[in-house]
């Protein structure tokens, strides 16, 4: 029996505010600067062809589209990241790449793990060395560049309204 949870994820400013995705999901990485500047910065989502889509935040701070992500606990600490709109689980290939794909493989399972700054990182059951991690930019990081201490890998997942 898998448990599902809907999440959006805050985002810090670099003015110390927060900015939130009303109770859809927008994907960012902690300690970024502000998104809000122009031009338009991409965020990034699951696209229903499987893969990564980067939507753009307008410099009136509302974004363009969003997504909502769902976080489905497998086992004990392991997760699978479900896009609900494109029906489509983020998995990290052999080279690091992050991808959408329509049905859950073993590159789709992350450890979910509440860090002492009360942050979660997802390090892949597959490549455990690695992490999921956004730039400052909103792209993705490669999972071979990825490690501990790392601000891109940090996340604050919020309850979002269904």
């Amino acid at each position: 029996m898998r448990k599902e949870k809907n999440i959006y994820i805050k985002k810090k400013k670099s003015s110390g505010t927060d900015l939130e995705a009303s109770s859809q999901l927008r994907g960012a990485a902690v300690g970024a600067p502000s998104v809000m500047s122009p031009p338009a910065q991409p965020v990034p989502s699951l696209s229903p062809d499987g893969g990564v889509l980067w939507e753009h935040v307008r410099p009136d701070e509302r974004v363009s589209a969003t997504v909502k992500l769902q976080l489905q606990a497998e086992e004990r600490g392991v997760v699978s990241i479900k896009g609900v709109s494109a029906n489509r689980f983020l998995a990290m290939k052999e080279d690091g790449r992050l991808l959408a794909l329509k049905c859950a493989t073993e590159e789709c399972f992350f450890f979910e793990r509440l860090e002492s700054n009360n942050y979660n990182t997802y390090r892949s059951r597959k490549y455990s060395d690695w992490y999921v991690a956004l730039k400052r930019t909103g792209q993705y990081k490669p999972g071979p560049k990825t490690g501990p201490g790392q601000k891109a890998i940090l996340f604050l997942p919020m309850s979002a309204k269904s």
